[in-house]
């Protein structure tokens, strides 16, 4: 009987096939959904965005809050992930009174 062929990681990696990119301007002291990304995609694997101007609370998958449950990126920084799987809303809200813009892109498929 012959051995099992071993795959190397790189056979076991899949392409990422779907790309949209996003940029999205808070207009009010609430969550403004950036992108839903089960109307794009199946699942985004793969995040990178800056926040241009003003901090922003970010959040993956429900509405974003000031409460400790989203992200604080402060403006001029950014955040890049990879091997996640976001199925719902990425959502901000502006963390002063300065409306702040968020620039980036999801992989996935």
């Amino acid at each position: 009987m012959a051995a099992p062929k071993i795959r190397t990681q790189i056979e076991l990696e899949q392409p990422l096939t779907s790309f949209r990119g996003f940029t999205k301007t808070t207009s009010a002291g609430t969550a403004t959904t950036v992108l839903d990304i089960s109307t794009v995609m199946e699942e985004a694997n793969r995040i990178t965005f800056v926040v241009e101007l003003g901090d922003l609370y970010v959040n993956f998958g429900s509405a974003a809050t000031s409460d400790g449950t989203s992200m604080l990126i402060p403006a001029g920084t950014g955040y890049t992930e990879e091997k996640i799987q976001v199925t719902g809303v990425i959502s901000v809200m502006r963390a002063g009174t300065t409306n702040g813009r968020i620039r980036g892109g999801v992989w996935g498929r």
